[in-house]
């Protein structure tokens, strides 16, 4: 086969594994989850559409690319997050999920306002920035993913909590973490979240109960 040809294939081949849309899948097949450019679908164990979302803002407005879609198994839910969009939104698949109430976070934990039906609906978290690269804790209630970083190149770290849909910290460091790569360690009784750093620096730890960084390189 000729030079140009092999590489033209090679190009072929790369672009077709980018254009793959993003998926996940529930240990026990129930439930899956595609991302395909701007949209989210969930579908049963029969391959059935179950339930599709566009990515974009409550009021329709900026629509984004899927950045990154994850099986929160304990929480029974997926978690999605966006190229551009400052969201993060979790979509139970669990039929007895509780409402979903998107006022403010007094509104909805006093169960004010209209709520909607908590399975296969969006719960939004609402940040200041898109989000990438995210890590979980073991119960998959807390979130650690990169923010965009600093003009002047300073690493920035989100660490959300689902529960009350908020950011709780943020961190500011000169390293490359690696959240994708997050590890969960137990020490003194206390879960503890280890970041790798991409420049072979310190790992960072954080505690995300205490929301308090406990070593950073």
């Amino acid at each position: 086969m000729p030079g140009w040809l092999v590489a033209l294939a090679g190009v072929l081949l790369a672009a077709s594994v980018q254009a793959a849309p993003l998926a996940a899948t529930t240990a026990d097949g129930r439930w899956r989850i595609v991302a395909d450019g701007q949209t989210l679908t969930v579908f049963d164990a029969a391959g059935r559409s179950a339930r599709s979302h566009i990515a974009a803002a409550a009021d329709g407005s900026g629509r984004s690319a899927v950045a990154a879609v994850f099986d929160a198994a304990p929480r029974r839910s997926f978690v999605a997050i966006f190229e551009t969009l400052p969201e993060l939104w979790e979509i139970s698949y669990d039929p007895n999920a509780e409402p979903i109430y998107q006022g403010l976070v007094h509104d909805y934990r006093q169960r004010e306002g209209i709520a909607e039906p908590g399975f296969l609906n969006v719960r939004r978290t609402r940040l200041d920035a898109p989000l990438r690269d995210a890590g979980f804790d073991s119960s998959h209630a807390f979130v650690i993913a990169r923010a965009p970083d600093r003009a002047d190149g300073q690493a920035v770290l989100y660490l959300v909590q689902l529960d009350v849909r908020k950011r709780i910290a943020e961190f500011t460091l000169r390293a490359d973490p690696d959240t994708a790569a997050v590890r969960s360690l137990i020490r003194d009784g206390r879960e503890i979240l280890e970041v790798p750093d991409r420049q072979s620096g310190p790992a960072l730890r954080i505690d995300p109960r205490a929301a308090r960084l406990l070593g950073a390189p």
